[in-house]
């Protein structure tokens, strides 16, 4: 009887493993973007502090 209930669990688990394997790697790749996304907004938002304080203008609007 045990042994039939391992079988009946491993499969109906088995099949479905490669699935939850590659959502798992989608889920880490969409983590990285994430972070990066992250790190390329706070340079955007130092960069426009940056023109706030010295303004957009150039040395010939002098």
């Amino acid at each position: 009887m045990e042994y039939e209930l391992i079988a009946v669990v491993l499969t109906a688990v088995l099949p479905i493993y490669p699935a939850l394997f590659v959502i798992y790697h989608k889920i880490g790749k969409y983590d990285v973007i994430c972070e990066e996304f992250g790190k390329l907004r706070e340079e955007h938002d130092r960069i426009q502090k940056g023109k706030d304080i010295h303004g957009t203008g150039t040395h010939s609007d002098s």
